[in-house]
């Protein structure tokens, strides 16, 4: 294939059932015209909230469902640009429904401040008198522990009115990675492969190693050619987030981030658990080196940066097996099966009958894979599609995020249908190495066991390897724009293959400016200190899959539980839950522990 499809070309089964949400664009406009003029029904409860228990919660219910229905104009908007970056009208769409959410925020900004100046005696009386409102009882405890960090009335409507410019800088990196970035195609035997953020996965674990070499070359000097303007995207985006932590009272974006100070009923992750992850990460990299040495001498004593690029897949030791998408989702559905009826029944739906995946590649649409929902929509996912296992192993990871939203959406009233990024990586992680294990059970020549370890090791090499990097060069950033530093393109460039180099050990040829520019595809890095939650998310959730496994229905229902909590409980509460401390390094040692055991079977395959 030459060019890609056009999103119009696309056949219906291959894109999500966005109809659901909206019939028509005529329909989200007036949806968006709504939610303008809702602003106005949530402003006449400032100053009243301590009146009554009737009256605070019909602000908070006001607040809530109005903020819902504004927040599914956007995301009907979002996703719309998702698959069509350069479309001018859906990115006019966005920035209308942003805009829209903002002054929206900022109507509701004096509730928070409101709630912290009711008298803790009033307020527990308010609990015994409404029972609907005995159900925000943890959101109010929440709020207290964060008393500390909200300011005013009017600074916070200020900060509410700000999220939208300050949030100009994730777009503009967005507008340039996705809509202006263009790609040399590779050219090999007379055949022109078009090089774009859907295809490239797919030319990355290309037979070939010229076109991998060509593929790799071609995308990251895309990146390249943009790499001042995105410097100064990201520095603005981390200058942004300090400002909120210091505006708020916190010792430093890492402290705010932690506490979860931008969410409702925030995160309360104690240092430690950060601090774990890292110190754990370095302590195995020898396992790392290892593996490097391995997969080195497997492929002929040269070992190349474009052979394990830092975005995606290592190079296959072996083909993958050719699996279609609905091959996969039934494949995914049996893997599943420990968890009963009650999961994958509703999981089966949302595959076969009701679209929740985009799955089809079409000119446009942007790199990476996510699930995207709110309570009363479908839990969408968005990918392209190759006919591989690491497709099959996107899918699957990004089914046990939808999963968690479904259930905890179903279960959770508004206040708490949401949960932490912390336990979002536990889930979909959690589906890889169930579906994972079923393969490898099955798995009946050597050939189909390195196949679906090579599936697992590009898994652990994203999540166990690159976002535990990552984190150590974010704390980096934070710390420096922190004390009054700059981030150019040279530093930022220079610093990430210094930190990837350290965690290769001299087995990996470099080539430093094409590495060093790995910082450029990382959208995560514009959602400040998420990348370490990969590396515990990935740990906890094959510690899970294990119990499951071992355990059978105790193990199972206690994880169906953790789906359910959302943000009712905290994060680590949650995982407690499902059986899981994170209190302590010993999840991420005993993710550390698959990863061990699986190099040992690599060693054995290979030679």
């Amino acid at each position: 294939m030459s060019t890609l499809p056009k999103r119009s070309e696309l056949p219906k089964e291959q894109t999500w059932n966005l109809e659901a949400l909206f019939p028509s664009e005529a329909e989200w406009q007036k949806a968006l015209e709504e939610a303008a003029r809702s602003v106005e029904e949530v402003k006449p409860f400032a100053g009243r909230l301590v009146e009554s228990a009737q009256v605070l919660l019909e602000a908070l219910q006001t607040y809530e469902t109005r903020m819902l229905q504004a927040m599914k104009v956007f995301q009907y908007a979002s996703l719309q640009l998702s698959t069509e970056g350069t479309n001018p009208t859906f990115t006019r769409m966005v920035g209308e429904a942003r805009a829209v959410v903002a002054q929206l925020a900022a109507a509701g900004a004096y509730l928070e401040p409101e709630i912290l100046r009711i008298p803790p005696e009033t307020l527990e009386r308010f609990l015994q008198a409404e029972p609907a409102l005995a159900a925000y009882r943890h959101y109010f405890e929440a709020l207290q522990s964060r008393q500390p960090h909200v300011r005013s009335g009017e600074v916070e409507a200020v900060l509410a009115a700000a999220s939208d410019p300050l949030g100009a800088h994730t777009a503009t990196a967005y507008a340039a990675t996705n809509a202006d970035m263009q790609f040399r195609p590779v050219e090999r035997q007379g055949q022109t492969l078009p090089v774009s953020h859907s295809t490239i996965g797919e030319l990355l674990v290309h037979p070939s190693p010229e076109v991998r070499k060509a593929a790799w070359e071609s995308y990251a000097d895309g990146h390249l050619a943009f790499k001042n303007t995105l410097s100064h995207t990201l520095q603005g985006s981390i200058k942004s987030f300090a400002f909120q932590a210091r505006t708020r009272g916190y010792s430093s974006s890492l402290e705010m981030a932690l506490k979860g100070g931008g969410r409702t009923c925030g995160d309360n992750i104690p240092r430690a658990v950060y601090d774990n992850l890292l110190a754990t990460f370095q302590a195995n990299l020898p396992t790392w080196h290892r593996f490097w040495r391995i997969r080195k001498k497997a492929l002929g004593g040269q070992l190349h940066t474009y052979d394990v690029p830092i975005y995606d897949a290592p190079a296959p030791l072996v083909p993958s097996p050719k699996i279609t998408f609905w091959e996969a989702a039934e494949t995914i559905c049996r893997g599943m099966e420990p968890l009963g009826r009650e999961y994958v029944e509703p999981m089966r739906r949302g595959l076969f009958e009701e679209r929740w995946v985009d799955w089809g590649q079409n000119q446009g649409k942007r790199a990476g894979a996510f699930s995207s929902g709110l309570k009363g929509t479908f839990p969408y996912i968005f990918m392209s599609w190759s006919d591989d296992l690491f497709s099959m192993s996107t899918l699957a990871h990004e089914l046990g995020h939808s999963m968690h939203s479904y259930f905890t959406r179903k279960t959770q009233p508004i206040v708490y249908a949401r949960y932490s990024l912390f336990i979002a990586e536990v889930a979909s992680n959690f589906n890889q190495a169930l579906v994972r294990a079923r393969l490898l059970r099955e798995a009946q020549t050597p050939e189909y066991k390195l196949a679906v370890l090579e599936e697992a090791f590009a898994n652990f090499h994203r999540y166990l390897f690159v976002m535990p990097t990552l984190a150590r060069f974010e704390q980096e950033l934070y710390s420096r724009i922190e004390k009054g530093g700059a981030l150019t393109a040279p530093y930022l460039m220079e610093r990430l293959a210094e930190l990837f180099a350290e965690g290769y050990g001299g087995e990996v040829e470099l080539d430093k400016e094409r590495l060093g520019a790995g910082w450029m595809h990382f959208s995560h890095l514009y959602s400040p200190f998420y990348v370490y939650q990969y590396a515990t998310g990935i740990a906890a959730a094959n510690a899970l899959a294990q119990d499951v496994l071992e355990q059978g229905e105790p193990a199972a229902r206690r994880y169906l539980d953790f789906l359910k909590a959302g943000d009712s409980v905290y994060p680590l509460e949650a995982l407690r839950i499902a059986g899981i401390d994170m209190h302590s390094p010993e999840p991420v040692e005993r993710g550390f522990g698959v990863l061990k055991s699986m190099v040992d079977e690599l060693e054995k395959l290979v030679g």
